[in-house]
């Protein structure tokens, strides 16, 4: 059997609605085994073409699209279409923490076929955020917050409605347009299904893995993994990147010094600092047992306190940008009668 005739098998009965002529593809922005993950514009209406009295109206959040090579394996394949559709089972209002998607389709380019899958536009991973958005820029309280309580939720909801995550680590975690994603800046994209009964394994170590190969509860591992990438986030932005380590030994010592470095003197709430070394070891602890779940670390005092200030900032926000239109306008008003 052809590939074209594999796809057609394992497609039949599935909605394929992706069009190709309606995006523009940009760049790459993310590659991972067979697939890349392309930064696009919609094609009906680009940025450019969008005047800028407009702007505020018309600007539509931007799309990436995941393109995956596919071979003349009927089991790859299908894999792909069973993950799209337990992706377009999960809410997405209630849970702006996991990565949307919305279409799927076939593409040829030559003799090669692509699957294709449209999401929402988080255009940054989160390796690019710390060493290109942030270069030479310290990460600060706020973004730590942001950066762990984006990855918590998700937890929390995926636990709570069923679903089982098979991937999470520094490859599969966005982040998204300050200005347009603030209250959900930090998301991953769903890999897994909802079978209970699937193994997953932490074996295969990476930067981000947490101590144990198995796991009783595998989001209180994935929290881990969470706490590393914080903790790195604050050691990197802050010339501190060689003090990283993933060994368990060193977790303690890393809390203590990524609190030291984000409540320094001068920082907001430095009464805060307990607060932080308290909820990273609960994160962290070294059993797994002893950890404690994403649903209860929410409730926590960094976590409520961080969302306090960061809706005060962002209302202070607001209010900036309140008056800045007002002396627009007023300007506006002076310039009539010169």
């Amino acid at each position: 059997m052809s590939l074209a005739d594999t796809i057609k098998k394992v497609s039949a009965g599935r909605k394929l609605d992706f069009k190709r002529d309606d995006i523009i593809f940009e760049k790459v922005i993310e590659k991972y085994g067979d697939s890349r993950v392309y930064d696009t514009q919609n094609r009906l209406k680009p940025v450019h073409s969008i005047p800028d009295d407009d702007w505020e109206k018309e600007w539509s959040h931007s799309k990436n699209v995941r393109l995956t090579k596919l071979r003349n394996d009927e089991n790859q394949i299908k894999e792909l279409f069973d993950l799209f559709d337990t992706r377009m089972t999960i809410d997405y209002t209630a849970c702006g923490d996991l990565l949307r998607f919305y279409s799927q389709g076939i593409l040829t380019w030559g003799d090669n076929y692509f699957y294709a899958d449209c999401m929402d536009g988080a255009t940054r991973t989160f390796d690019y955020w710390i060493h290109c958005d942030h270069k030479g820029t310290e990460i600060e309280t706020l973004d730590a917050y942001r950066l762990i309580n984006g990855a918590l939720r998700a937890f929390n909801y995926l636990e709570e409605n069923g679903y089982v995550l098979t991937r999470f680590d520094d490859q599969n975690f966005y982040v998204g347009s300050f200005s347009e994603d603030r209250p959900n800046f930090f998301r991953t994209m769903f890999y897994g299904n909802k079978n209970k009964n699937t193994n997953v394994s932490f074996a295969n170590k990476n930067k981000f893995s947490p101590p144990e190969n198995e796991s009783s509860n595998i989001y209180k591992s994935y929290g881990y993994s969470a706490g590393l990438m914080t903790l790195y986030a604050i050691l990197a932005t802050n010339n501190k990147k060689d003090d990283f380590s993933n060994s368990h030994d060193k977790v303690g010592d890393m809390i203590k010094a990524a609190a030291a470095l984000i409540y320094k003197e001068g920082c907001r709430k430095p009464e805060h600092k307990d607060f932080f070394i308290t909820f990273f070891e609960d994160l962290m602890a070294k059993d797994v047992e002893k950890r404690v779940s994403a649903k209860e670390l929410l409730t926590y005092k960094w976590i409520t306190e961080c969302h306090r200030l960061d809706y005060e900032e962002y209302q202070r926000q607001l209010e900036e940008i309140k008056r800045e239109k007002e002396k627009e306008k007023e300007e506006e008003e002076k310039n009539k009668f010169n």
